[in-house]
C-alpha cells in the first residue's frame, strides 16, 4: 500500500516502445498477425458488388406501401376518434341519469309534504269554509238513461260531384 495512485497511472496502459504488445497466448509477433488478416480478405469483382447492393425501390411498391399505411392509420384514428365519442356520449348519459333520479327523488319529497299538509279531512274544512261548498244533496243529483241507441246519419251529395269523387264511392261501398 506503498503506491495507492496505480489505478490512476495511464502510462502503464501505453505502448511500450521496443516490447512487443501480443498478449499472452498468441504467438508471433504484429507483422505476422496483420499478414494472416490481410490473407483472410477476400476481394470481390465489381459485377459481385453491384449485385449485392441494395435494389432500387419500385415506384409501385412505394406506392402501394404508403397506402398500405394511410389505410392502417386511418383505421387507428376512426376507433380512436369513435371510442372519444362512446366515452362522451356515455359520460353525458351517466349525467341525465343522476339528474332524473334527482329530479325523480325531489318529486317523491314534494309530493310528501304535499300530502302532510292537506288530508282529505283538511281539503273537506277548506272546501267549506273558504269557498263555500257543501256536501251533495239528494236534490243535486240527476240520472240520465241511456238505455237507447244512439242513431247517425249520413248525409250525400246529391249532385254527383266529379268523375273522381264518383270512382271513390264505389270502392268506398266495395267495403263498406
Amino acid at each position: 500500500m506503498a503506491n495507492l495512485s496505480e489505478a490512476y497511472d495511464f502510462s502503464l496502459f501505453e505502448d511500450r516502445i521496443g516490447q512487443s504488445t501480443a498478449p499472452i497466448g498468441e504467438p508471433g509477433s504484429r507483422e505476422q498477425r496483420q499478414e494472416q488478416k490481410r490473407e483472410n480478405v477476400i476481394e470481390l469483382p465489381q459485377k459481385e458488388l453491384d449485385k449485392n447492393r441494395q435494389p432500387k425501390r419500385h415506384p409501385f411498391r412505394m406506392i402501394a406501401a404508403t397506402l398500405c399505411f394511410t389505410v392502417i392509420f386511418a383505421t387507428v384514428v376512426s376507433i380512436v376518434y369513435s371510442q372519444v365519442q362512446l366515452t362522451e356520449l356515455t359520460e353525458e348519459i351517466n349525467i341525465a341519469t343522476q339528474q332524473l333520479q334527482e329530479e325523480q327523488s325531489l318529486e317523491v319529497q314534494m309530493s310528501m309534504q304535499a300530502s302532510q299538509k292537506m288530508n282529505g279531512a283538511q281539503v273537506e274544512e277548506y272546501a267549506k269554509k273558504e269557498l263555500g261548498m257543501s256536501k251533495i244533496s239528494e236534490g243535486q243529483v240527476s240520472y240520465v238513461n241511456v238505455v237507447q241507441q244512439d242513431k247517425g246519419t249520413v248525409l250525400q251529395d246529391t249532385d254527383g260531384g266529379s268523375w273522381f269523387d264518383k270512382i271513390l264511392s264505389a270502392v268506398e261501398s266495395w267495403f263498406a
